[in-house]
């Protein structure tokens, strides 16, 4: 569904299976990172879609 770099170590991806949306945070020293506001937005538009999509999925599944 989309992915986004945090920095050269850290990236947070976001999936639509079905109803689930799984949000998987990748990180070399833990789960703690600062985003931007661009970084945010992406975020939260990856988030937006992979919503519908599963919401679409849940009515027709």
């Amino acid at each position: 569904m989309g992915e986004i770099e945090i920095d050269e170590s850290a990236a947070i991806a976001v999936e639509q299976i079905g109803d689930e949306i799984p949000v998987i945070i990748a990180s070399v020293v833990g789960v703690h990172c600062q985003v931007t506001a661009d970084q945010a937005l992406e975020l939260s538009r990856v988030l937006a879609v992979a919503a519908k999509n599963a919401e679409k999925f849940r009515v027709t599944g």
